[in-house]
């Protein structure tokens, strides 16, 4: 698996024109500070009051990164008037800043000279009336790119060093065959078997893993049967037995690059599982596997913090529908949100089944629209429904597993903002049954809204503290609503969802005027997630994809992902013709930069026509582009490019167009070309497999604008 980023930018440009901490506070007289920071030091790390100052590090292990953020929340139900944060460090420096209260506060550490184990730093927060201090640990961990990082902060996580909000499903074991193609190429990036591993060939499971891997999809790995209970589980077996079975387990799968997390407990509250046993297992994840979080579903509310010591993701599974508001879905995750502020990320669990059990229906697509976006707004940063089963299975309904798929590609788009961490101004709306929240990155801000009953309504949302008076876009509907004095005013059918964004800071892009590429930057993406000026033929590759994506771009906000998991088989993309004068000289150009190379599996597993599971070797490869010009009939470039470099780089080629008698400035014609493509158009990328099992890498790669060209080798 190869990742490469790539943003064609002056494409045809004429050559010619050249550890978690909470603390108590209480009010303390001068003479007696000392004598109660020594006590809190002593005693605060286990205590928990929702009112406390909470603290602790952003990441709950760090790796390479040259900094550490250190967070302190201070509650505005507190007395710390004007208060500051003193954080000290292992060698006894020190770092300094204002803590207002009611947000987050960072203060930057360098961390590089720290040893690669647990390092103990010391803080104290002083108000005019009021102090606390602790302590807090930071992990740092040797480097590994397959690690999956929780973000405190945003209550998110990061893979690869990339923030992600991971958007799936559970679904059946043995996993049917078709089910990873058949939802990639809707948008979905996460999976979870409902597996039972004491009566399966582990080659089975390394089937879908891989083949996981290939198409860019991540697994939340189900360890249930040889854990906590579920399918397969044997209350019966040797403990110690079934124990061994895990350790082999974690071991055979830590590695894998489509492992994002282990989940270990079903709604233990709910079994009545002892925490205890949950903490045990937990302890034995961690020590053979420290780099990939641990998730738990919880199905009550107020439950979740007894098991806090087992888990790194709290999930909650509440499935109101029909029986119960949905607005509930709201209540359960903000309860969620709240009590692991700073501590664990935060994963909603949609319904998606109905119709058997004590669900007497499957939601529709409002509902089931309406409950993720309100998982959204109250803290949830990975969904992951109950469950599907291929083709109409689960959910029977089409339409609302469509709905699902449009909504995987939004909150990908909303991904960087949700994610950013950077601070948010405060919006509130009129209508007690309905709620917003805004996320800030860059000096843009997009708000989402959903409407908490089944009505149309009208809406007012207020962006406290502003004037702004303007254009606001409404990014998924490709229309405009005007703001006035800070407040956005707008309607809402039942359950419906609605984001806004105003642009105040535009980024920067591609703006040459000699470039004659159609939104060389891919910012022209009306229905979200695809580029509005490329044709893509997907060739034979089932599973290939194309995507835009916004978290990473080289000008503007969004490049291009490209997913190609076999020589030949990726996505086709054809720019829209472009005109060119005969006679002169253009240059192809796109920037581009590979991930680090890593390791990948040296085998794969697959089911052969009779069903028998066969392994075969697999061939260490290297990152290619295949680019295709063409004008007139003839091929004026034909060539690999191969992208190897881990930074933006630029790749340019020059292409001389032939003077034509009786012809000047025209535009390029379709010409047949081969059985491949029956057509061709000018500007064509293709993806070739990139050629080394050794890395996972993405190329970024087109002829037009930020291209992100994820291709995974097997």
């Amino acid at each position: 698996m190869h990742h490469i980023w790539n943003a064609a930018k002056d494409m045809l440009h004429s050559v010619n024109n050249k550890c978690k901490t909470q603390i108590t506070v209480i009010n303390i007289p001068p003479m007696k500070k000392l004598l109660f920071l020594l006590a809190v030091c002593l005693c605060s790390a286990g205590a928990h009051a929702q009112k406390s100052v909470k603290a602790n590090f952003r990441l709950d292990f760090y790796m390479n990164e040259p900094k550490a953020e250190f967070l302190v929340y201070v509650p505005d139900t507190t007395s710390f008037d004007g208060a500051s944060v003193t954080l000290t460090s292992p060698s006894g420096q020190t770092f300094s800043a204002p803590a207002p209260k009611g947000k987050i506060t960072a203060v930057e550490v360098p961390i590089s000279a720290l040893p690669t184990s647990e390092s103990t730093f010391r803080y104290s927060v002083e108000g005019a009336s009021q102090s606390a201090a602790g302590q807090v640990t930071l992990k740092k961990l040797p480097y590994k790119f397959n690690a999956t990082q929780v973000d405190r902060k945003t209550q998110g996580v990061v893979s690869r060093g990339m923030p992600v909000i991971p958007f799936g499903f559970y679904c059946y074991s043995p996993v049917q065959p078709m089910i990873a193609e058949e939802e990639v190429v809707r948008g979905f990036n996460l999976l979870s078997p409902y597996q039972n591993i004491p009566r399966t060939d582990i080659k089975a499971r390394k089937i879908y893993m891989d083949r996981a891997a290939e198409l860019g999809m991540k697994v939340n790995y189900n360890l249930l049967s040889v854990a906590t209970g579920g399918t397969g589980y044997n209350k019966n077996q040797n403990p110690e037995e079934r124990t061994e079975m895990l350790r082999r387990e974690v071991e055979m799968f830590k590695d894998h690059p489509a492992l994002l997390s282990w989940y270990l407990a079903d709604e233990p509250d709910g079994r009545k599982t002892p925490p205890e046993d949950i903490v045990e297992l937990y302890d034995i994840i961690k020590e053979i596997d420290p780099y990939h979080p641990v998730t738990i579903v919880f199905m009550h509310r107020g439950t979740a913090r007894k098991y806090a010591d087992g888990l790194d993701i709290a999930m909650g599974d509440l499935y109101p529908v029909p029986r119960a508001p949905l607005k509930g879905v709201s209540a359960f995750q903000d309860e969620l949100s709240r009590e692991f502020m700073l501590e664990k990320a935060i994963w909603l669990v949609p319904q998606a089944f109905g119709g058997n059990e004590w669900w007497t229906r499957e939601p529709t697509a409002a509902e089931m629209r309406g409950a993720t976006y309100m998982g959204l707004i109250n803290g949830s940063r990975g969904f992951q429904y109950f469950i599907r089963h291929g083709q109409n299975g689960f959910p029977k309904s089409t339409t609302a597993w469509a709905e699902a798929g449009a909504m995987a590609l939004e909150i990908a788009e909303l991904s960087p903002y949700v994610l950013s961490g950077e601070d948010a101004p405060e919006v509130s709306i009129a209508d007690s049954l309905a709620e917003a929240r805004a996320w800030t990155r860059g000096g843009n801000t997009v708000i989402a809204v959903v409407n908490q009953e089944n009505k149309p309504k009208d809406i007012s949302v207020k962006i406290e503290g502003s004037d702004y008076s303007g254009p606001v876009s409404v990014p998924f509907e490709d229309r405009v609503v005007m703001a006035e004095n800070g407040v956005i005013t707008d309607k809402m059918l039942g359950y419906d969802s609605k984001v806004y964004k105003i642009t105040q800071k535009a980024p920067a892009t591609y703006g040459d005027p000699e470039n004659v590429v159609v939104d060389p930057d891919f910012e022209q993406n009306t229905s979200v997630g695809v580029p509005n000026a490329i044709y893509a033929q997907v060739g034979t590759g089932r599973g290939s994809t194309y995507f835009t994506d916004s978290r990473t771009a080289y000008s503007g906000e969004h490049s291009l992902r490209l997913t190609t998991h076999k020589n030949g088989e990726g996505v086709t993309l054809q720019h829209f013709p472009m005109i060119v004068d005969s006679g002169r000289v253009y240059t192809i150009s796109f920037w581009a930069k590979a991930a680090p190379k890593e390791e990948f599996p040296t085998t794969k597993n697959y089911l052969n026509k009779r069903g028998k599971v066969k392994t075969e070797k697999i061939k260490p490869e290297e990152p290619v582009l295949h680019v295709n010009l063409r004008h007139l009939g003839k091929n004026l470039v034909d060539t690999d490019v191969t992208i190897d470099n881990p930074q933006w780089t630029r790749y340019t080629i020059d292409v001389p167009v032939e003077k034509q008698p009786g012809r000047g400035r025209h535009h390029p014609e379709p010409q047949p070309e081969d059985s491949f493509h029956d057509m061709d158009r000018p500007g064509r990328v293709r993806a070739k497999k990139i050629k080394s099992i050794k890395s996972n890498a993405t190329k970024k790669a087109s002829l037009t604008g930020d291209a992100f060209l994820h291709t995974h080798n097997k």
